[in-house]
């Protein structure tokens, strides 16, 4: 899958991104208010606006080839375990931390019935987020600038595009971006290497929505947003630490 951007300033690139992005979740989420298709635990139709942004740049900016890498193809085992097994293990610490600290909730399961359409929801909103957050936003800022700049920058457009979270406060808001950068720099780290891959960004991005799915009950606690974000910011840290010993030796 190909598309391209012209060799206008990044920013300017980026900010157009946004608007369309926010353009198309606005319009499908009217879309999905009016004609009733209202079932937000499992298909969320406005996560397809950010993919949508994206190809949207393809049909308006047409000089300069920029693909989306979508194929499995070169991709190892060991990627795929990675997007799977390290969001796990970080979902799990938050449900530990959040039981512990907040309260002693239950992680809500749904009924097996239910999982294949819960799943299929996720994902099709998992596709919808990356093909424009991490397979062309972040790429393309970090090509341009660097690693670090793409993981701020997005991270802070990612928190903020999720207008929902604005009902619960400023607060609420402030920490959900310390996940959205602390999110995008582990990411940056597991599909840097595979040019921001869209299935294993969706892989990735499936294994948070089935995460903050068991955890609906506190999901609008301002200290479950706190302590995501302060999780996602130490892995984060502990990633880049990593990755400075690695290439020091």
């Amino acid at each position: 899958m190909h598309y391209s951007v012209t060799q206008m300033n990044t920013w300017l690139l980026v900010g157009i991104y946004y608007v369309l992005t926010l353009f198309w979740t606005i319009l499908i989420a009217g879309v999905q208010q009016q004609t009733g298709f209202t079932t937000p635990e499992t298909v969320i139709l406005p996560q397809l606006g950010p993919g949508l942004a994206a190809l949207s740049m393809l049909l308006f900016f047409k000089k300069e080839r920029f693909s989306v890498s979508i194929s499995m193809r070169g991709i190892s085992l060991k990627n795929i375990v990675l997007v799977l097994f390290v969001p796990s293990v970080v979902m799990a610490a938050i449900v530990l931390l959040c039981r512990t600290f907040i309260t002693s909730f239950t992680p809500q399961i749904p009924d097996a019935s239910a999982i294949p359409f819960i799943l299929g929801g996720m994902l099709m909103g998992a596709f919808g987020e990356e093909l424009g957050w991490r397979a062309y936003a972040q790429r393309l800022v970090e090509e341009r600038k660097s690693r670090m700049i793409a993981v701020l920058v997005i991270g802070i457009l990612w928190g903020l595009w999720h207008i929902g979270n604005y009902q619960h406060g400023v607060l609420y808001v402030a920490y959900f971006l310390l996940f959205g950068i602390g999110a995008s720099g582990v990411m940056a780290h597991l599909l840097g290497g595979t040019r921001y891959n869209l299935i294993l960004a969706a892989l990735f991005h499936v294994v948070l929505n089935c995460g903050y799915f068991t955890m609906r009950e506190i999901l609008s606690d301002v200290r479950f947003s706190l302590i995501s974000g302060i999780v996602w910011m130490l892995v984060w840290g502990l990633v880049l630490l990593l990755e400075r010993r690695i290439n020091t030796r």
